[in-house]
């Protein structure tokens, strides 16, 4: 979090008990006493991710905010590769004249894309937005030659992972189609069936697609 957002503080704080209460009703935040509200925010701002589920620890991540390391720095490089922009929540983040007003490394850049990830409502889901994003990046990354040509929809890239996800779970498990993502929000990132692999699928399915065109620095390119 690079703005001390209270709401989201208190979002995170909110999450935490209910994660601590388990089945039975949460304790009221504003019930508590001076010294547990203080445990209460030392505990969320220090990551207990140990014995979580990972929708709790997204939940808590993605109310606060909590990115990898060099995560702006990879969200500038897709920007790079992205002409029109991206896409997530309503909010367009264009690469003109983003990138000609602004460099890499300065924090008003940053304090722009936490702005639009501001605009997502549900933690869980800004924080499968952010992993999105680096797949993206690591998609790139091992694919110079490309780059997007229409603007990246980032809720489209997750929908269409969550509907993968859906198929093999109906087809591997017997469960029925549902809107409700809970269980792929619950789901591990790494691994044969973990979100990343989804996220990177659809990443992959929307550059063979053709809404990607070969960069200038194509060395199979022919003038």
């Amino acid at each position: 979090m690079l703005k001390i957002r209270v709401g989201w503080i208190i979002h995170a704080m909110k999450h935490e008990l209910k994660i601590r209460a388990g089945d039975m009703p949460a304790q009221d935040l504003y019930q508590l006493s001076p010294s547990e509200i203080k445990q209460l925010l030392l505990d969320v701002l220090q990551p207990q991710h140990q014995g979580r589920c990972w929708l709790n620890r997204r939940q808590i991540d993605g109310s606060l905010n909590r990115t990898p390391l060099g995560f702006y720095d990879r969200l500038w490089q897709i920007l790079e590769r992205t002409p029109n922009g991206i896409m997530v929540a309503g909010t367009h983040l264009p690469q003109q004249p983003t990138l000609s007003d602004m460099t890499m490394y300065e924090m008003n850049f940053s304090l722009l894309v936490e702005d639009m990830l501001k605009n997502i409502v549900q933690p869980e889901y800004r924080q499968i937005i952010v992993e999105l994003l680096m797949v993206v990046s690591i998609v790139l990354e091992r694919n110079p030659e490309l780059e997007f040509q229409d603007k990246v929809d980032l809720d489209k890239l997750v929908k269409e992972a969550f509907n993968d996800f859906q198929r093999d779970r109906i087809k591997l498990e017997g469960m029925e189609k549902t809107d409700e993502m809970t269980a792929f929000y619950n789901t591990p990132p790494l691994g044969k069936r973990g979100t990343s692999s989804y996220l990177a699928k659809s990443v992959m399915v929307a550059l063979l697609e053709g809404e990607v065109k070969p960069s200038n620095d194509d060395p199979c390119t022919v003038s």
